[in-house]
């Protein structure tokens, strides 16, 4: 199910931000870009949400087969019988998304965002280093990296070895009183690993939200976020 909204007049060809787990975090994403717009912190935008429209067990269970691009092995948030199947939803995003916002709402703009917490975190992070290209900004809260024995990095190991340039904003949070072995340290880890390539024309902001939890956190990081990319 897609929901959208749109902050412009007649103007086709402006920022559009693209929210995961939209069931939840779409609602926020208006009313935090509603205030922004009144305060003219960011500029006008169109938010598209990708969400199910179902139940919230429905939309648990499908978002960890969306946003994983393999299973957890390591099973270090339990079993997830549904995981797997992130790259059907990259190509989602770019062959079907893409086309049918273009088709029906004539959106055209490359100042692509997408925004993703804890298991969409990890996707957009996928996304970053496997498709880098299909988004000009990246706003990560909170991401899963630990999943599958931290199979992310090894992903982002292959990009480095072939790429030396990353031409994308990133701005990428997480709350201080979030798991320390799951998110805190997997995070920290692999912003050293990154920000070690030194990839030309990266712009890469890390950002840790004092005496916030994995989930309350998000708010936060994603009014800094949407200010920053969008400056």
């Amino acid at each position: 199910m897609l929901h959208s909204r749109k902050f412009f007049n007649t103007n086709y060809s402006l920022p559009i931000i693209f929210v995961l787990d939209a069931d939840m975090a779409f609602a926020m994403t208006y009313d935090i870009v509603r205030w922004l717009r009144w305060g003219n912190e960011i500029p006008e935008v169109a938010i598209i949400g990708i969400a199910y429209g179902k139940t919230q067990d429905d939309w648990w269970e499908k978002r960890s087969r969306d946003y994983s691009m393999s299973k957890d092995n390591t099973e270090v948030w339990g079993k997830w019988e549904l995981a797997g199947r992130g790259e059907n939803f990259i190509n989602f995003i770019e062959k079907e998304l893409f086309n049918f916002i273009s088709r029906e709402y004539n959106l055209t703009s490359s100042n692509k965002t997408i925004v993703g917490i804890s298991l969409g975190g990890l996707i957009s992070t996928d996304i970053l280093f496997s498709k880098p290209e299909l988004f000009k900004n990246y706003i990560i809260s909170g991401p899963a990296l630990q999943w599958n024995d931290r199979e992310v990095f090894k992903r982002e190991e292959k990009y480095a070895k072939e790429n030396k340039i990353l031409d994308v904003i990133v701005f990428t949070s997480v709350g201080s009183l979030d798991n320390k072995e799951k998110i805190l340290k997997p995070w920290d880890d692999f912003n050293n690993q990154v920000l070690s390539r030194k990839y030309e024309n990266l712009n890469y902001k890390t950002n840790v939200i004092e005496n916030e939890t994995h989930l309350s956190m998000f708010p936060a990081a994603l009014a800094k976020g949407l200010k920053y990319v969008l400056k």
